[in-house]
């Protein structure tokens, strides 16, 4: 009776707290200052009456004010308003009698950037926020009566910040100018709840519950109440106790029993209670909530552990990517759609790159289970240059501490990304961290350094090698073991990134400040060169390849027993440094169409079948053998069972099938079930089967190419005649487009398969590109490969329309010869070009030329061709094609418009930028 008694009376204190909070959203005055005058003498803003109109919360750039843009930047999306400078905002506000000898505090969610208040004219305060509320203290300015509240907000520049960093670049959710999420004056007793902490005792199952109480002008006694609930509002335990209110201010400190049967709060079960503190004086009571979770993170040998279970984390990176604000969200339901997005990808972990986010998504991330990263607005090269800049950031580094502390789901601290310069500087930010706060993990900064107080280490790479997995090989049967034994938890950074096709589709849901001007002009390029109807068949065959790629990245770092984590980039496509669409989520977190969520969770989620094959390409004569592994970090042990598993055809009849026993499997690692044997001799049809295998209601497959004619192809000489006899068509081979040029003029039915080094065109790749062309101008500058998989020429290698594995041998021994002037011909197999260019490039190609048929296969056929199968098959299947009826080409070309693809004089190598790539990732 006593619990239900108190929490009534904590519910009847918050609504009159509620009723002491102005609401300020609506319509300001507002005037521009790009010259900055607005605080000099004589020209003083603040004094003045504003002329201008602007809605707030919001920007400038949503009240469509600033310098029109016209620019179409192909490295980002485009604001249709631009503005950087000071920025004055003002509104009158009536302040009531009852307000009277209040503590009176205005809050502003979050501001862009620096900002200063002033109260008729007097100056209130500044501040330079980006991470945390900006809150000003008015009680001596705002007393009964109307006052003129003006705010400046300066979006300049504070300190030299590289162009990336998230909290301030351009590329992502630019620097706009304005005020978002709350806007609020709130009054309250002066013996006030400024701050409260609470700290989860885990292991005795109480909270430790310290708080800040602002000051009076006397001291005073008073009482403060202490009240847990559950999330449904049921009480858990209170407590009241009598405290002293000094004059000048206090802290106070006491715990709060729980009970031995509090739920714990983790990614399965996110159990969340509320902790209401009152705090009754003579001058009033004040009332002050926190949601919390009992939660425990700790440092382990490989692993972070929370509640003392090894966590694996599957991340995926937000870069404050907000398409149509320009400026992060600040309303939990934006951020619990965000936030869902990513666990139905069986994602359990979010790293905010190079900034903090507002409020709303550390309570997203809490009552969905995530655990989050968040770092500083810093990615520089030159940390420690200047002092000023560096008191800024731990001032923000305490700010982020104070402000969202108590939310559980932060479990993960850093710096920021990728840093240089002077690291004994950010490890003295860690330390200093580590000792204010100890409720989480520290890290200087994602890759480049490792430093001796990092409680875990985000990077590339370790002294012992890389760990990150940019591709997947054919090949599943490796892992990062030996890279990631280190002395801290290592998680691999940055991982994936491969480069896709843009769907162009997207263009008309960009209905805000910022416009798709790059899409634009990518498509205008592509309508340029003659391709506009293949765009959707570029995004579609790019699309699947870079999910086929993810799926082995992922799954590369969940056979590593000993890694902490990997941070995938990305789920959702980057539009800026360069238009990065390398996400199976569009810039708005939503579906493209290429995968599903279900899908994706078979190979990404809180447990998973691995396979370990050596290889994907087998004949009827050999056995598959696969060693199976089951990555576990579910919520409980796996009691002893069964794995099923099964080979099946592309129809899904099933060719071999069975079962591994298991014992018990324990939560928190990664074991070895045994090995799967197939004998493959049952098999007499070339093509894809898929193994599949299940444990309980998890499912994961694997696909495998059987080839079962393995004889090595016999290659004719140079003009020689194949193909003769059994009702086949003749053709002529050639490796030189000379020779092939006299065999069509004689109206002969032509293979031309050249020397790769002696065709003017561009090596190709299996990996798609990294992140993107425009930021990285290297090797291969291809998103994918589009294939005419109904085309007779792979009746004997079928194929999807995309480039699965059976491809890597080939697409790594290709060349794609520039066929842009031909506009009539599509390529057999097309490499797709970089979107900043559109090129068509074929790898394959058919062409009437004269009275001759020619067809064309830039193939390396000299390296060791007996030891590739794939290649083999393919070759086998073009020579079948080329002497069937079938063979008959729709386009005519002229042998003048192929002259110039092909170059006799010398080998034409491709720039070999592979290791400045490296190089230069590594910002050497």
């Amino acid at each position: 009776m006593k619990k239900t008694f108190l929490l009534f009376a904590v519910l009847f204190v918050v609504a009159g707290l509620r009723a002491q909070t102005m609401d300020l959203s609506g319509l300001w005055r507002f005037q521009f200052d790009p010259m900055g005058f607005g605080m000099t003498p004589g020209s003083e803003l603040y004094l003045s009456r504003l002329g201008g109109s602007i809605a707030l919360p919001g920007s400038t750039d949503q009240a469509g004010l600033g310098v029109r843009n016209e620019a179409s930047y192909v490295d980002r999306l485009s604001r249709r308003f631009e503005y950087c400078g000071m920025a004055w905002y003002q509104r009158e506000v009536v302040i009531p009698s009852s307000w009277s000898g209040k503590d009176i505090v205005l809050t502003l969610e979050r501001c862009h950037w620096a900002t200063t208040v002033y109260v008729d004219g007097e100056q209130a305060g500044a501040d330079e926020r980006l991470s945390v509320p900006n809150r000003f203290s008015l009680t001596s300015l705002m007393t009964p009566g109307v006052h003129t509240l003006t705010i400046c907000v300066d979006n300049r520049l504070k300190y030299p910040m590289d162009q990336w960093a998230h909290g301030t670049t351009e590329y992502t959710q630019t620097n706009w100018n304005g005020i978002v999420g709350r806007i609020e004056l709130e009054a309250r007793p002066a013996f006030n709840i400024k701050q409260m902490r609470i700290d989860p005792d885990v292991d005795n199952r109480k909270i430790h519950v310290r708080l800040h109480l602002g000051a009076g002008k006397e001291a005073a006694k008073g009482e403060l109440a202490l009240q847990v609930t559950g999330k449904d509002g049921k009480p858990v335990n209170s407590v009241t106790v009598p405290v002293e209110l000094p004059a000048g201010g206090s802290e106070i400190s006491h715990d709060v029993e729980l009970g031995k049967n509090v739920r714990l709060w983790d990614e399965f079960d996110p159990a969340l209670y509320r902790l209401t503190a009152v705090l009754k004086s003579e001058l009033g009571a004040d009332t002050c909530s926190s949601v919390f979770g009992m939660r425990k993170v700790e440092q382990g040998k490989h692993h972070i552990r929370i509640n003392g279970h090894n966590v694996h984390l599957r991340g995926v990176l937000d870069c404050a990517v907000f398409p149509i604000t320009g400026y992060p969200s600040t309303s939990t339901s934006d951020w619990a759609r965000i936030m869902s997005a990513v666990k139905s990808y069986g994602m359990n972990h979010v790293r905010f790159h190079s900034w903090c986010p507002p409020r709303a998504a550390f309570e997203a991330a809490d009552s969905l289970g995530l655990y989050l990263q968040v770092e500083l607005p810093m990615w520089i090269k030159d940390v420690g240059r200047y002092p000023q800049r560096r008191d800024f950031f731990e001032k923000e580094m305490y700010a982020i501490l104070d402000e969202y502390g108590n939310h559980p789901s932060f479990i993960l601290y850093c710096n920021g990304n990728e840093n240089e310069g002077d690291f004994a500087v950010l490890e003295d930010l860690v330390k200093k961290g580590q000792a204010y706060d100890n409720r989480r993990l520290y890290s200087a900064s994602t890759a480049r350094t490792h430093v001796a107080s990092d409680q875990f280490y985000v990077s590339h790479v370790t002294d012992k090698g890389w760990i990150t997995v940019y591709e997947g090989k054919p090949s599943t049967d490796w892992d990062r073991s030996k890279e990631s034994d280190i002395d801290v938890p290592v998680i691999a950074h940055e991982t994936g990134q491969r480069c896709m096709y843009p769907d162009f589709r997207e263009i008309e849901k960009y209905t805000g400040v910022l416009e798709p001007r790059n899409f634009a002009v990518f498509r205008e390029r592509l309508t340029r060169n003659g391709m506009l109807e293949q765009a959707h068949d570029f995004f579609r065959a790019t699309g699947a390849h870079t999910v086929l790629q993810y799926k082995e990245v992922n799954e590369a770092l969940m056979r590593t027993s000993n890694s902490g984590g990997f941070q995938l980039l990305g789920l959702s496509d980057f539009p800026g440094q360069g238009s990065a669409f390398v996400g199976i989520l569009d810039a708005f977190w939503e579906s493209k169409g290429l995968v599903t969520p279900e899908k994706y969770r078979e190979s990404c989620g809180p447990v998973v079948i691995l396979a370990r094959l050596p290889k994907r390409i087998f004949s009827p004569s050999e056995t598959l053998a696969a060693r199976m592994d089951v990555y576990q970090f579910g919520p409980t042990d796996i009691r002893r069972g069964n794995i099923e598993w099964w080979l099946a055809d592309e129809d899904g009849k099933r060719i071999e099938s069975g079962r591994l026993s298991h014992g018990n499997i324990a939560r928190g690692g990664v074991d070895s079930v045994g090995v799967v044997r197939v004998s493959l001799d049952k098999i007499s049809q070339t093509g894809k089967y898929t193994l599949h295998a299940s444990l309980g209601d998890v499912h994961n497959e694997w696909d495998i190419w059987v080839y079962p004619d393995n004889r090595p192809v016999a290659l004719p000489e140079n003009g020689e005649q194949f193909g003769a006899g059994s009702g086949a068509s003749e053709c002529r081979w050639a490796t030189t487009w000379e020779q092939a040029r006299k065999l069509l003029a004689q109206g002969e039915r032509v293979l031309l398969v050249p020397d790769v080094k002696k065709v003017k065109g561009r090596k190709t790749h299996f990996a798609s590109h990294f992140w993107n062309p425009i930021m990285f101008n290297w090797d291969p500058m291809i998103v994918g490969t589009l294939i005419s998989n109904e085309h007779p020429a792979f009746r004997d290698f079928p194929t999807s329309y995309y480039a699965d594995w059976q491809w890597w041998d080939i697409l790594n021994n290709a060349r794609a010869v520039d066929l842009t002037d031909m506009r009539t011909l599509t390529p057999v197999i097309q490499s797709v070009d970089t979107y900043e260019e559109n090129r068509k490039l074929g790898i394959a190609f058919e062409a009437k030329v004269g009275t001759g048929s020619l067809f064309v296969l830039n193939l390396d056929i000299a390296k060791e061709l007996e030891k590739r199968p794939a290649s083999c098959q393919l070759l086998r299947s073009v020579m079948n094609y080329v002497t069937s009826s079938d063979f008959q080409p729709q386009t005519t070309l002229g042998a003048y418009e192929l002259d110039a693809l092909f170059d006799m004089t010398k080998d034409n190598k491709s720039e070999n930028k592979g290791g400045a790539a490296v190089e230069q990732l590594l910002n050497r």
